[in-house]
């Protein structure tokens, strides 16, 4: 996916990640076929926030493939 043209300013932000951290990151890169760690940061974030906009008390119920709920508490 090709990234969208810069219209908004920017700020730079350096973050201190563990190894591991780090790691998953690029795991979720590569899976979701993203550009860059940024673009893995940026839809993070979206997906974050529309769970914490439905959620009740920061509670979410996610229907597993197998039909069964599963409450996910977003701290």
């Amino acid at each position: 996916m090709p990234r969208p043209k810069r219209t908004k300013e920017r700020r730079r932000l350096n973050l201190d990640l563990t190894e591991q951290t780090r790691e998953r990151l690029d795991r979720l890169r590569i899976q979701t076929e993203a550009d860059s760690l940024t673009e893995v940061i940026r839809r993070a974030l979206t997906v974050y926030e529309a769970l914490l906009e439905r959620s009740e008390n920061h509670i979410v119920s996610i229907r597993l493939p197998d039909k069964t709920i599963e409450k996910i508490l977003l701290t």
